[in-house]
């Protein structure tokens, strides 16, 4: 929004939808917010068709979604493990093909984000979470060569321990090398502005960017 671009976002619920439109009128430009459920394909499909309707031509999508569970071998639950996959792989992979469809209908060179994790690679003790990031990690490869004939760009950021409090102020981390305390959201943002800009990153595609202060780095995350 501060780089004046219109913001569409979704969430299941309904208040912080409300709150981030809220917090969006500050900038000059239009924000819309949608409760709407990344699991249910109707609804990704009703989110779409308001595009088509409203005459709205997106050019940048952020696929920012992702559950996790507490869980080891020993405590697997296909249940959790097939929500976890669904919600954070193959429902994002369904918006991504129809925001695609919108790019090439529209004939726009448009931007597609990820938000995977350092886990895509690194252990997290939580054996589906970490397979779901790795999987993306792999999709955004694969999609990155499938779309470069229509000019689309694939691209994602790996974040470590992203947090800070209410007043802006990171927490202490001990196990991350490079200033022990945990990333500002709002470095994951820039990095979003880089990737997702032509101007910036016109021959960028393929790519994952490592945001996690070196944390991916510390040998426990190996133990």
């Amino acid at each position: 929004a501060k780089q004046g671009a219109n913001i569409f976002f979704t969430d299941i619920d309904q208040q912080k939808c409300q709150e981030l439109e809220q917090a969006l009128r500050e900038y000059p430009v239009v924000a819309k917010g949608f409760f709407s459920d990344i699991t249910s394909n109707e609804e990704t499909d009703q989110l779409c068709g308001f595009f088509i309707q409203a005459g709205v031509k997106i050019d940048t999508l952020i696929n920012n979604v992702g559950i996790q569970f507490e869980e080891s071998l020993s405590t697997f639950n296909p249940e959790n493990s097939y929500r976890i996959f669904n919600t954070n792989v193959l429902s994002p992979l369904y918006l991504t093909r129809q925001i695609a469809q919108l790019f090439k209908n529209n004939q726009i060179p448009g931007s597609i984000l990820f938000i995977t994790s350092i886990h895509q690679e690194t252990i997290s003790r939580m054996v589906s979470y970490s397979a779901s990031k790795a999987a993306l990690k792999m999709i955004i490869k694969e999609l990155a060569l499938e779309l470069a004939p229509y000019g689309i760009r694939v691209n994602g950021i790996a974040p470590g321990a992203v947090s800070e409090d209410e007043l802006g102020n990171t927490f202490d981390q001990q196990y991350t090398p490079l200033h022990q305390c945990s990333v500002n959201p709002r470095y994951i943002g820039r990095a979003a502005v880089y990737l997702t800009s032509d101007y910036f990153s016109r021959f960028t595609t393929g790519t994952i960017i490592k945001i996690d202060a070196g944390l991916s780095l510390h040998s426990y995350l190996s133990l």
